[in-house]
């Protein structure tokens, strides 16, 4: 998934000293997010899900509110700017992976055997994030009928294992942030 330059936004909020990140307070910035910015978190993923060819991209409003978010949860916890970074990360992964799954189903695919999919990959791999190479060997593991091997159905299952790798290894870097 594409969210570095979210990232950056909430790296350059927050100016605090470094300090370990409590796991327990990873979900800070998700719970900070208004119904506006959930819905066009919502919006987003299934129009980046549904467009081919084009990298996925999140409406200014996103980034605002988890920049926002973000500072806010880093300024309340103490988090260093590396953990607010991937807070961040993690928050819009978060929300946006349900909707994500949805697509999925909704275009024949069982998002349960997709997760079952990634998480047998060693816990090393799914604790990065994931190298083209390993994307596409979950892409052709997942895609196993050939009426199902299209571009786009490539797209979309590079699109959702990049949503639940996003999830495991923001966590991973908020824990080490």
């Amino acid at each position: 998934m594409h969210i570095l330059p979210i990232a950056a936004l909430a790296l350059a909020a927050t100016a605090l000293p470094a300090h370990a990140a409590d796991l327990a307070t990873l979900d800070c910035v998700v719970s900070k997010l208004d119904a506006a910015a959930r819905s066009q978190i919502e919006a987003d993923v299934v129009r980046n899900m549904a467009e081919t060819g084009k990298r996925p991209t999140y409406a200014p409003a996103v980034k605002t509110a988890l920049k926002e978010a973000a500072t806010a949860c880093a300024t309340e916890h103490q988090w260093s700017n590396p953990a607010a970074g991937a807070a961040a990360i993690y928050a819009l992964a978060k929300v946006g992976l349900p909707i994500a799954q949805r697509v999925v189903g909704e275009r024949g695919f069982d998002a349960a055997a997709l997760e079952d999919q990634f998480q047998a990959l060693p816990e090393e791999t799914r604790n990065r994030v994931l190298t083209a190479e390993e994307n596409q060997a979950l892409v052709r593991g997942a895609v196993t009928e050939e009426a199902q091997q299209t571009r786009e159905n490539a797209e979309l299952l590079n699109e959702y294992f990049a949503f639940l790798s996003t999830v495991q290894y923001a966590a991973q870097e908020f824990s080490q942030g």
